[in-house]
């Protein structure tokens, strides 16, 4: 069953073909509606035939639930979940926990390992770990809908006129998030937590420089898959020798650890030539 439960991650195979086509690929197909029934079809019909018994219906049944914890873990994280390809390629995500987390991730292992070490307790210990892990997730989305309260607060206190704002889980504590405020022309992005009001500086980024440089830096196959998989695009331009070099990077992975800022790993890099083409293009540390 636990198995059955990660074959949607499967999809991380497409790491092989270059970070472009994993981008395009991971949490897609065998993450989607369509891709959980038929995996659960397909893997219950398996273990059914060979279940002395038959029991194709419920194998079915148990295997497809497995597979939809999969889909629903990925669900609250805020990388997003294709659920309804291949109608339809758009992202649904909750943002109340950390891409990997390791607090639901613990409390997961432990009662999956406590149920193996006495099987004859397994279902009562498998129950306090749905349990716990429920719980765990009430509290980060709790968290969570507590820092967009502070964070709408700010926004007003400090009056930044904003169409949308988002509390992007970090890593570390469940009460840690980068605070993005969508002001039109800018991103407003600052560190907090769920249990206090952010204050000024904010770090402040524009969505675009309207340059020649970006837009052609934007039609490009790279650009173009960038700006699908993007929530909150900004750009940075400078000069390398006689080459403009144009940078497009999400706020949404803009992390921070001790003050510190990391720029994240989905940076798409594109060097023009003075006339305007594009010389190379590529993500970094892909």
């Amino acid at each position: 069953m636990p198995l059955a439960a990660m074959f949607p991650d499967m999809d991380i195979l497409y790491r092989f073909g270059g970070l472009p086509e994993y981008l395009e690929n991971h949490r897609a197909l065998s993450h989607s509606f369509v891709g959980v029934i038929a995996s659960g079809v397909l893997f219950g019909a398996l273990a059914g035939r060979f279940d002395e018994e038959r029991r194709y219906v419920p194998w079915i049944a148990a295997l497809t639930t497995a597979l939809t914890s999969h889909q629903l873990l990925d669900f609250i994280t805020s990388y997003g979940t294709m659920v309804l390809y291949p109608f339809s390629r758009i992202r649904f995500f909750f943002d109340w926990v950390f891409i990997i987390d390791l607090f639901l991730t613990c409390i997961l292992a432990l009662f999956l390992i406590l149920s193996w070490r006495k099987p004859e307790n397994a279902e009562r210990r498998a129950k306090w770990g749905l349990a716990a892990a429920t719980f765990y997730i009430a509290f980060c989305a709790l968290n969570h809908e507590m820092a967009m309260v502070q964070l709408r607060k700010a926004a007003t206190e400090n009056q930044i006129a904003y169409q949308s704002i988002a509390a992007i889980p970090e890593a570390g504590l469940p009460f840690r998030w980068s605070g993005i405020i969508d002001a039109g022309a800018n991103y407003y992005q600052v560190p907090m937590t769920s249990m206090r009001k952010p204050s000024p500086p904010f770090a402040v980024f524009p969505k675009t420089t309207g340059s020649l440089w970006e837009s052609r830096a934007k039609a490009t196959q790279l650009g173009e898959l960038f700006f699908w998989f993007a929530r909150y695009p900004v750009v940075h331009e400078y000069d390398e020798a006689h080459f403009h070099i144009v940078e497009f990077s999400d706020l949404r992975f803009y992390f921070h650890l001790k003050g510190a800022s990391m720029r994240n790993p989905f940076v798409l890099r594109v060097k023009l030539d003075e006339a305007g083409n594009v010389v190379e293009s590529g993500f970094l540390r892909s």
